[in-house]
């Protein structure tokens, strides 16, 4: 017998996760599609969100309308799922070079200084961290716990009987005349969110995924060493505390070797940064690899398949899906339920089929 659903989702990754949460809060049935193997970028992911671009200190894409968007729906999700994983943190930045310090005075005169603070230390960090030029701070910061958000939700559908642990098969998929079928499954709509595996998708593998590799490790530092769980420190690597002594570094941008595997190139590459920063020896206890579903422009892709209306794609959030995913799930809620338009920059109509 035929289950009917209104959403069938394909992966439940950072996007397919924030995308069913959505539509279950506006009163919508889905069923998502999983393997639940292998490392993902969400897995993988620090979950550090700030709404600055580092490299040129001005305000990410969209930050005003992020921000206050993801600090409703994060927090509602907590409670939904009864576990917390929405941090704020203090990221701190201490400066490279002299050049880098005037150019934050500067911008902190600007509209994006209303993310940066005007106070310049000249702290250590209690002898932790090499800061000869002074360090600052990045306001509106923080990080979602992307390990126990994504399995305290699996625990949610599961319990609920949502959730389908298998790999997909596309040769299952039957398209209806406004609806399509995938087993014993007939949904009005399928909503592939399976990150870089899109690449592999028969129905959106045309699209210009330019995927980027990033390897993170975590250190542990003796206990006199602790720094404090709400701070984050990024200078050419972040350092996220994770309790116990234990830090999380990253992150590496890799777009040639693009597999799953952690590299001694990518070790290398974070040790040498993170020894520019940290004045004190750390211990690596882990290395791990994801793939990031980067896209060209560096834009969502999300929006209907341009010959079968009833597949859509929902990815592409890549380096900033902390941020993008609350806002931009309720912007394709709205565009799949009461026709209202999807950002121009988004919306997968931009690429020629």
């Amino acid at each position: 017998m035929n289950k009917k659903v209104d959403y069938l989702i394909v992966g439940q990754g950072l996007a397919g996760s924030i995308l069913a949460l959505t539509l279950m809060k506006g009163g919508k049935s889905v069923v998502i599609v999983d393997d639940a193997k292998g490392s993902t970028a969400s897995k993988v992911a620090a979950g550090l969100f700030n709404p600055i671009v580092f490299k040129r200190l001005v305000k990410s894409w969209l930050a005003d309308e992020l921000l206050p968007f993801m600090n409703t729906f994060y927090p509602e999700m907590e409670i939904l799922l009864g576990t917390k994983f929405y941090f704020s943190k203090q990221i701190l930045k201490p400066f490279s070079e002299e050049q880098e310090r005037t150019l934050w005075t500067k911008k902190t005169e600007e509209p994006v200084g209303k993310y940066l603070s005007k106070d310049i230390y000249t702290e250590d960090m209690n002898g932790i961290v090499y800061n000869p030029l002074g360090i600052s701070e990045v306001l509106h910061t923080g990080n979602l716990d992307t390990i126990s958000f994504l399995n305290s939700f699996n625990e949610y559908l599961r319990k609920k009987n949502l959730f389908v642990e298998e790999k997909f098969d596309f040769a299952q998929v039957q398209l209806l005349e406004n609806s399509v079928s995938y087993k014993e499954f007939v949904a009005g709509k399928i909503i592939f969110c399976e990150g870089y595996k899109a690449t592999e998708n028969p129905f959106f593998k045309w699209l210009p995924f330019k995927l980027t590799k990033g390897e993170t490790i975590t250190i542990k530092l003796q206990k006199e060493y602790l720094i404090p769980m709400d701070i984050v420190i990024n200078k050419a690597v972040f350092i996220l505390p994770l309790g116990d002594n234990t830090y999380k570094v990253g992150a590496t941008y890799e777009w040639e070797n693009l597999t799953e595997i952690p590299t001694e190139k990518g070790r290398s590459e974070l040790v040498e940064k993170l020894q520019k920063v940290l004045k004190i020896p750390f211990e690596i206890i882990d290395q791990q690899a994801g793939i990031r579903p980067t896209v060209n422009d560096r834009r969502p892709l999300i929006g209907l398949h341009p010959k079968y209306p009833q597949i859509a794609i929902f990815n592409g959030l890549g380096t900033k899906g902390v941020m993008l995913a609350p806002f931009f799930a309720d912007q394709f809620f709205g565009f799949l339920e009461n026709s209202s338009p999807l950002h121009n920059e988004v919306n997968i109509a931009r690429f020629k089929f």
